[in-house]
Protein backbone atom coordinates (compact mmCIF):
# COMPACT_ATOMS: atom_id res chain seq x y z
CA UNK A 1 0.00 0.00 0.00
CA UNK A 2 2.60 2.46 0.92
CA UNK A 3 4.48 1.37 -2.04
CA UNK A 4 1.73 2.47 -4.93
CA UNK A 5 1.13 5.95 -2.66
CA UNK A 6 5.06 6.08 -3.24
CA UNK A 7 4.74 5.65 -6.79
CA UNK A 8 1.94 7.91 -7.03
CA UNK A 9 3.53 10.51 -6.02
CA UNK A 10 6.80 10.18 -7.31
CA UNK A 11 6.83 9.13 -10.66
CA UNK A 12 4.80 12.28 -12.33
CA UNK A 13 6.57 15.06 -10.75
CA UNK A 14 3.82 17.10 -12.12
CA UNK A 15 1.18 16.06 -11.07
CA UNK A 16 -1.24 18.23 -9.01
CA UNK A 17 -3.54 17.23 -7.06
CA UNK A 18 -7.08 19.18 -7.22
CA UNK A 19 -7.70 18.27 -3.33
CA UNK A 20 -4.72 20.44 -2.66
CA UNK A 21 -5.47 23.57 -5.14
CA UNK A 22 -9.14 22.90 -3.03
CA UNK A 23 -6.89 23.55 0.35
CA UNK A 24 -4.72 26.92 -1.19
CA UNK A 25 -8.35 28.25 -2.49
CA UNK A 26 -9.47 27.49 1.25
CA UNK A 27 -6.96 29.77 2.84
CA UNK A 28 -7.17 32.37 0.24
CA UNK A 29 -9.47 32.57 -2.85
CA UNK A 30 -8.03 32.17 -6.48
CA UNK A 31 -4.83 30.23 -4.84
CA UNK A 32 -6.03 27.36 -5.62
CA UNK A 33 -6.44 28.39 -9.63
CA UNK A 34 -3.13 30.10 -9.93
CA UNK A 35 -1.47 26.14 -8.49
CA UNK A 36 -3.48 24.30 -11.06
CA UNK A 37 -1.91 26.46 -13.63
CA UNK A 38 -5.00 28.77 -14.18
CA UNK A 39 -2.81 32.11 -13.16
CA UNK A 40 -4.76 35.09 -14.76
CA UNK A 41 -8.16 33.49 -13.26
CA UNK A 42 -6.85 33.03 -9.70
CA UNK A 43 -5.50 36.74 -9.82
CA UNK A 44 -8.97 37.66 -11.31
CA UNK A 45 -11.03 35.43 -7.94
CA UNK A 46 -8.51 36.88 -5.56
CA UNK A 47 -8.85 40.71 -6.58
CA UNK A 48 -12.67 40.47 -7.08
CA UNK A 49 -13.12 38.68 -3.60
CA UNK A 50 -10.98 41.38 -1.86
CA UNK A 51 -12.24 44.34 -3.71
CA UNK A 52 -15.68 43.08 -2.58
CA UNK A 53 -14.83 42.63 1.23
CA UNK A 54 -13.22 45.14 1.71
CA UNK A 55 -16.21 47.56 -0.02
CA UNK A 56 -18.02 45.74 2.32
CA UNK A 57 -16.40 46.47 4.94
CA UNK A 58 -16.34 50.15 4.39
CA UNK A 59 -19.92 50.10 3.81
CA UNK A 60 -20.80 48.73 7.04
CA UNK A 61 -18.22 50.79 9.67
CA UNK A 62 -17.81 54.05 7.59
CA UNK A 63 -19.80 56.87 8.52
CA UNK A 64 -20.36 57.71 4.55
CA UNK A 65 -21.45 53.75 3.73
CA UNK A 66 -24.64 52.20 3.45
CA UNK A 67 -24.72 49.26 6.17
CA UNK A 68 -27.46 47.53 4.08
CA UNK A 69 -25.30 47.67 0.66
CA UNK A 70 -22.35 46.23 2.91
CA UNK A 71 -24.08 43.20 4.44
CA UNK A 72 -25.63 42.03 0.65
CA UNK A 73 -22.60 42.02 -0.13
CA UNK A 74 -22.07 39.09 1.73
CA UNK A 75 -23.83 37.06 -0.45
CA UNK A 76 -21.50 37.67 -3.58
CA UNK A 77 -18.55 37.44 -1.31
CA UNK A 78 -19.66 34.10 0.07
CA UNK A 79 -20.82 32.96 -3.65
CA UNK A 80 -16.97 33.69 -4.91
CA UNK A 81 -15.54 31.92 -1.85
CA UNK A 82 -17.28 29.20 -2.54
CA UNK A 83 -17.40 28.86 -6.24
CA UNK A 84 -13.48 29.29 -6.30
CA UNK A 85 -13.30 26.07 -4.19
CA UNK A 86 -15.45 24.42 -6.93
CA UNK A 87 -13.32 25.90 -9.72
CA UNK A 88 -10.38 25.55 -8.24
CA UNK A 89 -10.95 21.17 -8.37
CA UNK A 90 -12.40 21.74 -11.46
CA UNK A 91 -8.80 23.61 -12.76
CA UNK A 92 -7.40 20.50 -12.34
CA UNK A 93 -9.41 17.82 -12.86
CA UNK A 94 -13.15 17.25 -14.41
CA UNK A 95 -14.29 14.79 -12.10
CA UNK A 96 -17.36 15.53 -10.11
CA UNK A 97 -16.45 17.01 -6.74
CA UNK A 98 -17.38 14.98 -3.87
CA UNK A 99 -17.59 15.45 0.00
CA UNK A 100 -17.89 11.81 1.63
CA UNK A 101 -16.43 10.28 4.59
CA UNK A 102 -17.75 6.42 3.23
CA UNK A 103 -16.45 4.08 1.19
CA UNK A 104 -16.53 6.27 -2.20
CA UNK A 105 -14.43 9.34 -0.67
CA UNK A 106 -11.11 10.18 -2.61
CA UNK A 107 -7.98 8.65 -1.58
CA UNK A 108 -6.00 11.93 -1.76
CA UNK A 109 -4.64 13.04 1.27
CA UNK A 110 -5.13 16.45 0.45
CA UNK A 111 -8.64 15.53 1.00
CA UNK A 112 -8.24 14.62 4.38
CA UNK A 113 -6.23 18.00 4.85
CA UNK A 114 -9.21 20.00 3.37
CA UNK A 115 -11.92 17.99 5.77
CA UNK A 116 -9.45 18.86 8.66
CA UNK A 117 -9.65 22.24 7.84
CA UNK A 118 -12.93 22.50 7.96
CA UNK A 119 -12.80 20.72 11.25
CA UNK A 120 -9.71 19.92 13.29
CA UNK A 121 -9.89 15.56 13.43
CA UNK A 122 -12.64 15.40 10.86
CA UNK A 123 -9.55 14.10 8.50
CA UNK A 124 -8.80 11.52 11.36
CA UNK A 125 -12.43 10.46 11.29
CA UNK A 126 -12.56 9.84 7.17
CA UNK A 127 -9.41 7.66 7.68
CA UNK A 128 -11.06 5.71 10.45
CA UNK A 129 -9.00 7.08 13.49
CA UNK A 130 -11.15 7.58 15.53
CA UNK A 131 -9.32 8.34 19.10
CA UNK A 132 -6.95 11.11 17.79
CA UNK A 133 -9.87 12.24 15.46
CA UNK A 134 -12.01 12.65 18.23
CA UNK A 135 -9.63 14.32 20.77
CA UNK A 136 -8.46 16.65 17.76
CA UNK A 137 -12.67 17.56 17.28
CA UNK A 138 -12.83 18.13 21.04
CA UNK A 139 -10.08 19.98 22.04
CA UNK A 140 -10.31 22.22 19.23
CA UNK A 141 -14.29 22.99 19.49
CA UNK A 142 -13.70 23.25 22.95
CA UNK A 143 -11.02 25.99 22.45
CA UNK A 144 -12.29 27.60 19.99
CA UNK A 145 -15.88 27.77 21.92
CA UNK A 146 -14.14 29.19 24.92
CA UNK A 147 -11.68 31.56 23.11
CA UNK A 148 -15.03 33.64 22.66
CA UNK A 149 -14.96 34.53 26.13
CA UNK A 150 -10.98 34.46 27.09
CA UNK A 151 -9.04 36.57 24.29
CA UNK A 152 -5.66 35.12 25.50
CA UNK A 153 -6.65 31.73 23.99
CA UNK A 154 -7.63 33.14 20.62
CA UNK A 155 -3.98 31.96 19.05
CA UNK A 156 -4.74 28.17 20.14
CA UNK A 157 -7.46 26.65 18.06
CA UNK A 158 -6.13 28.19 14.62
CA UNK A 159 -2.73 26.04 15.89
CA UNK A 160 -4.51 23.35 16.70
CA UNK A 161 -6.55 23.13 13.19
CA UNK A 162 -2.86 23.65 11.69
CA UNK A 163 -1.57 20.55 13.80
CA UNK A 164 -4.80 17.84 12.85
CA UNK A 165 -3.90 19.19 9.07
CA UNK A 166 -0.24 18.34 9.38
CA UNK A 167 -0.81 14.92 11.08
CA UNK A 168 -2.85 13.31 8.83
CA UNK A 169 -1.04 14.56 5.91
CA UNK A 170 2.51 13.24 7.94
CA UNK A 171 0.11 9.88 8.80
CA UNK A 172 -1.00 9.31 5.00
CA UNK A 173 1.89 10.29 2.66
CA UNK A 174 5.27 8.36 2.83
CA UNK A 175 8.53 10.28 3.78
CA UNK A 176 9.74 10.78 0.32
CA UNK A 177 6.55 12.12 -1.25
CA UNK A 178 5.78 14.73 1.56
CA UNK A 179 5.20 18.31 -0.30
CA UNK A 180 6.89 20.31 3.01
CA UNK A 181 6.59 23.24 1.20
CA UNK A 182 2.96 23.23 0.20
CA UNK A 183 1.76 22.26 3.45
CA UNK A 184 3.58 24.83 5.40
CA UNK A 185 2.05 27.28 2.66
CA UNK A 186 -1.52 25.86 3.49
CA UNK A 187 -0.66 26.17 7.49
CA UNK A 188 0.45 29.52 7.08
CA UNK A 189 -2.80 30.34 5.52
CA UNK A 190 -4.67 28.69 7.83
CA UNK A 191 -3.10 29.60 11.20
CA UNK A 192 -3.37 33.59 9.47
CA UNK A 193 -7.00 33.43 8.17
CA UNK A 194 -8.63 32.13 11.08
CA UNK A 195 -6.33 34.30 13.55
CA UNK A 196 -7.54 37.06 11.27
CA UNK A 197 -11.34 36.14 12.00
CA UNK A 198 -10.56 35.55 15.93
CA UNK A 199 -8.73 38.96 16.54
CA UNK A 200 -11.19 41.27 14.15
CA UNK A 201 -14.33 41.42 16.62
CA UNK A 202 -12.10 42.31 19.55
CA UNK A 203 -10.35 44.88 17.38
CA UNK A 204 -13.47 46.58 16.69
CA UNK A 205 -14.73 46.28 19.82
CA UNK A 206 -11.70 48.09 20.64
CA UNK A 207 -12.75 51.17 18.26
CA UNK A 208 -16.34 50.79 18.09
CA UNK A 209 -18.82 50.90 20.44
CA UNK A 210 -22.65 50.45 19.67
CA UNK A 211 -25.36 51.85 21.38
CA UNK A 212 -29.36 51.45 21.04
CA UNK A 213 -31.42 54.97 21.38
CA UNK A 214 -33.07 54.35 24.69
CA UNK A 215 -35.69 57.25 24.42
CA UNK A 216 -37.45 60.29 22.18
CA UNK A 217 -34.79 62.64 24.25
CA UNK A 218 -33.03 63.00 20.51
CA UNK A 219 -36.02 63.63 18.28
CA UNK A 220 -35.89 64.30 15.76
CA UNK A 221 -32.46 63.83 14.95
CA UNK A 222 -32.35 60.54 16.63
CA UNK A 223 -35.52 58.19 17.06
CA UNK A 224 -36.09 55.42 19.42
CA UNK A 225 -34.47 52.50 19.02
CA UNK A 226 -31.59 53.80 16.04
CA UNK A 227 -28.41 51.99 16.37
CA UNK A 228 -25.43 53.93 16.61
CA UNK A 229 -21.85 53.51 15.87
CA UNK A 230 -19.70 55.24 18.60
CA UNK A 231 -15.94 56.23 17.51
CA UNK A 232 -13.85 55.23 20.70
CA UNK A 233 -10.71 57.38 21.18
CA UNK A 234 -8.40 57.74 24.07
CA UNK A 235 -7.83 61.18 22.64
CA UNK A 236 -10.87 62.37 21.68
CA UNK A 237 -11.78 66.12 22.66
CA UNK A 238 -15.85 66.96 22.46
CA UNK A 239 -16.64 69.59 20.16
CA UNK A 240 -19.60 71.74 20.43
CA UNK A 241 -22.65 70.04 18.76
CA UNK A 242 -20.79 66.57 18.60
CA UNK A 243 -23.23 63.67 19.92
CA UNK A 244 -21.47 61.57 22.07
CA UNK A 245 -22.37 58.45 24.16
CA UNK A 246 -21.56 58.06 27.79
CA UNK A 247 -22.18 56.08 30.97
CA UNK A 248 -24.94 58.16 32.96
CA UNK A 249 -23.78 59.71 36.02
CA UNK A 250 -24.73 59.05 39.54
CA UNK A 251 -26.78 62.35 39.70
CA UNK A 252 -28.51 60.90 36.64
CA UNK A 253 -29.44 57.34 38.23
CA UNK A 254 -30.57 59.11 41.61
CA UNK A 255 -32.51 61.85 39.15
CA UNK A 256 -33.80 59.78 36.44
CA UNK A 257 -34.41 56.03 38.20
CA UNK A 258 -32.19 54.71 35.60
CA UNK A 259 -29.95 51.73 35.70
CA UNK A 260 -26.47 52.19 36.17
CA UNK A 261 -24.95 50.90 33.80
CA UNK A 262 -26.81 52.66 30.86
CA UNK A 263 -25.75 54.38 28.10
CA UNK A 264 -26.78 58.25 27.16
CA UNK A 265 -26.90 60.05 23.86
CA UNK A 266 -26.75 63.54 23.98
CA UNK A 267 -25.32 66.87 22.35
CA UNK A 268 -22.61 68.68 23.79
CA UNK A 269 -23.46 72.34 24.12
CA UNK A 270 -20.94 73.49 26.83
CA UNK A 271 -17.41 72.75 27.35
CA UNK A 272 -15.18 73.43 30.18
CA UNK A 273 -14.54 76.97 31.04
CA UNK A 274 -17.53 78.50 29.16
CA UNK A 275 -20.87 79.87 30.88
CA UNK A 276 -24.06 78.38 29.80
CA UNK A 277 -27.18 79.83 30.11
CA UNK A 278 -30.68 78.19 28.54
CA UNK A 279 -33.11 81.82 28.21
CA UNK A 280 -35.51 83.05 25.97
CA UNK A 281 -36.39 79.82 24.33
CA UNK A 282 -32.77 79.00 23.27
CA UNK A 283 -29.26 77.92 24.99
CA UNK A 284 -26.54 80.42 25.22
CA UNK A 285 -23.03 79.78 25.33
CA UNK A 286 -21.19 82.69 26.43
CA UNK A 287 -23.01 85.37 26.02
CA UNK A 288 -23.79 84.32 22.59
CA UNK A 289 -27.39 82.76 21.49
CA UNK A 290 -26.49 79.33 19.75
CA UNK A 291 -28.09 78.72 16.25
CA UNK A 292 -29.70 74.94 16.46
CA UNK A 293 -31.73 74.71 13.54
CA UNK A 294 -31.89 70.50 13.99
CA UNK A 295 -34.82 71.59 17.52
CA UNK A 296 -38.44 71.37 16.24
CA UNK A 297 -39.33 73.89 19.54
CA UNK A 298 -37.82 76.88 21.53
CA UNK A 299 -37.11 75.34 25.05
CA UNK A 300 -39.80 76.03 27.33
CA UNK A 301 -37.27 76.40 30.64
CA UNK A 302 -34.76 78.42 32.37
CA UNK A 303 -31.57 77.17 33.54
CA UNK A 304 -28.10 79.07 34.78
CA UNK A 305 -25.93 80.83 34.09
CA UNK A 306 -23.28 78.73 35.38
CA UNK A 307 -19.93 77.60 34.16
CA UNK A 308 -18.91 74.13 33.19
CA UNK A 309 -16.48 72.62 35.63
CA UNK A 310 -12.58 71.96 34.24
CA UNK A 311 -12.81 67.92 32.90
CA UNK A 312 -16.87 67.99 32.52
CA UNK A 313 -19.48 68.99 29.98
CA UNK A 314 -22.92 70.72 29.76
CA UNK A 315 -25.15 68.18 27.05
CA UNK A 316 -28.64 68.16 26.21
CA UNK A 317 -31.30 66.70 24.62
CA UNK A 318 -31.95 67.62 20.82
CA UNK A 319 -35.70 67.31 21.97
CA UNK A 320 -35.28 69.51 24.72
CA UNK A 321 -38.34 69.95 26.79
CA UNK A 322 -38.28 65.77 27.01
CA UNK A 323 -34.74 65.53 27.46
CA UNK A 324 -33.10 63.89 30.82
CA UNK A 325 -29.51 65.96 30.61
CA UNK A 326 -27.10 68.26 31.86
CA UNK A 327 -30.46 70.61 32.99
CA UNK A 328 -31.67 67.80 35.20
CA UNK A 329 -28.76 66.01 36.94
CA UNK A 330 -26.11 68.31 36.14
CA UNK A 331 -22.56 68.24 34.48
CA UNK A 332 -21.28 65.61 33.31
CA UNK A 333 -17.03 64.27 33.64
CA UNK A 334 -15.59 63.83 30.33
CA UNK A 335 -14.27 60.81 31.35
CA UNK A 336 -17.93 59.21 31.16
CA UNK A 337 -17.70 59.66 27.46
CA UNK A 338 -17.29 56.62 25.55
CA UNK A 339 -16.66 58.36 22.05
CA UNK A 340 -18.90 60.48 19.84
CA UNK A 341 -21.62 58.81 17.35
CA UNK A 342 -20.67 58.95 13.76
CA UNK A 343 -23.48 57.04 12.32
CA UNK A 344 -26.82 55.59 12.51
CA UNK A 345 -26.11 51.98 10.57
CA UNK A 346 -29.78 50.39 11.57
CA UNK A 347 -33.09 50.38 10.66
CA UNK A 348 -32.15 50.54 7.37
CA UNK A 349 -34.52 53.64 6.19
CA UNK A 350 -32.64 55.29 8.71
CA UNK A 351 -28.58 54.88 7.89
CA UNK A 352 -26.73 57.85 7.66
CA UNK A 353 -23.79 59.71 9.15
CA UNK A 354 -23.90 61.91 11.91
CA UNK A 355 -22.56 65.02 11.84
Amino acid sequence: MAASRLKVYTSAPAYRSPWAAVNLSVVMPGAGQIYGGAVIKGVVIAIAFFLLLGFSIWSIFAGNGNTLTGLWLLLPIAGIYLGSLIDAYRTITSDPVRLTLGPEAPKDPWYAVFLSQILPGLGHLYRQQAIIGGLFLIIGTYTAFQANFQPRLLLLPPLIWAAACAHIYWHMVPRQARDWSLLALILAGLVAGRLLIGFTPPLIGHYLEQCIVPSDSMQPTLQVRDRLFVREDPSYQPQPFDIVVFRVTQAAVERLLVQPDSLMVKRVVGLPGQQVEVRNGQAWVNGQALIEPYLELPISYRWGPQSVPAEHLFVLGDNRNFSGDSHIWGFLPTENVLGKAYKIYWPPGRIQPLP
